[in-house]
């Protein structure tokens, strides 16, 4: 077995991570679909051939199969968005969401049940005050709404923990309710979270999300060059070690919220860093077999670029918490 060595060979076995995308092993129908425009902006594309089916389950029956990289008009979800109910070829029928990419605003679809039969399903339910306010989506108080105590059904939020927005549906309208403005006992946390729509929030949940990531990755291949200086070795069989991929968080967002920079700045060098070092590792892999070591001066380098990712990563860690709870959303702008 080949390895990567300093001094003594010492045979270190790496467990291969191998992610795998679940995908449908349906047929596609015959014949090209009806584009129907959504009254509500909203778009969804199949990435692999889905189900069609009368109800938001399982256990509806399948009308069709419609066929990969088809895009259809969206007109309604279900209260956690896990099935969308779309419009193809002259039937209106739900795909399960996890399935479809989407483009526009997925929260104002109306959360619907099936139009053609009556059916059961679980509603997010509240209950609001004479006295609890409602908030339009630019998060400014609603002026002429009377508002009776009552139930209404929860249908979005904003936030994790107990003081964040929810939305809920009041006499056929959404509106945003601050949380403890309203008593519920269900788990909100089966309704869509619409923190992607805005761009503050989306860049708080796209960095901590890189960061989990990057430190996992950090913490592997720490593990390889640390190993290899201690005098011990790494086997090949762990070659071609990924790399990290782009960021999720695009340029776009960080201009238009430039009190990111800082914190992307950092993200982005212990990137760099960790790349830098999977490459080395790959490249001493790909040498002749005769060739099969690394020099002190390599693993010094490798290790120093290491703890400099590590340094970076604690400082976008730092920076992100800073961050967040000064999101204007949840209605904080001070971190207080």
């Amino acid at each position: 077995m080949s390895v990567i060595r300093t001094g003594m060979i010492i045979g270190l076995l790496l467990a291969l991570i191998v992610g795998s995308v679940s995908a449908q092993d349906e047929e596609a129908t015959e014949g090209a679909p009806t584009f129907v425009a959504s009254p509500y902006g909203v778009y969804v594309t199949t990435q692999g051939n889905v189900s069609l089916r009368l109800g938001p389950g399982t256990a509806f029956e399948r009308l069709t199969v419609v066929p990969a990289a088809t895009t259809l008009a969206a007109v309604g979800r279900t209260p956690d968005t896990s099935w969308i109910q779309v419009e193809f070829e002259d039937q209106r029928g739900w795909m399960a969401s996890r399935y479809l990419v989407w483009s526009g605003n997925v929260a104002a679809l109306p959360v619907s049940a099936v139009d053609e039969l009556p059916v059961v399903r679980l509603g997010i339910l509240g209950r609001i005050g004479s006295n609890t306010r409602l908030f339009d989506n630019s998060f400014r108080p609603v002026a002429g709404v009377a508002v009776e105590a009552g139930t209404v059904e929860i249908t979005g939020r904003l936030g994790q923990g107990r003081y964040i927005w929810l939305q809920v549906n009041y006499r056929g309208a959404l509106y945003w309710v601050r949380s403890w403005e309203i008593d519920y006992d269900a788990d909100y946390s089966r309704v869509i979270d619409i923190a992607y729509l805005f761009p503050y929030s989306r860049i708080v949940g796209g960095v901590r999300a890189d960061i989990s990531e990057t430190s996992n990755r950090l913490a592997s291949i720490e593990g390889i060059w640390t190993n290899i200086a201690n005098g011990g070795a790494a086997s090949c069989l762990a070659r071609d070690q990924p790399r990290i991929a782009l960021r999720r968080v695009p340029d776009a967002d960080i201009r238009r919220e430039p009190r990111f920079a800082p914190v992307i700045a950092a993200l982005d060098a212990a990137v760099l860093d960790i790349n830098a070092t999977v490459s080395a590792f790959n490249q001493a892999c790909a040498r002749p077999s005769d060739q099969f070591f690394l020099t002190e001066d390599e693993v010094r380098e490798a290790l120093a670029r290491l703890q400099d990712a590590r340094r970076n990563l604690l400082l976008a860690q730092s920076l992100i918490v800073s961050l967040g709870v000064r999101d204007p959303l949840l209605g904080n702008t001070s971190g207080n």
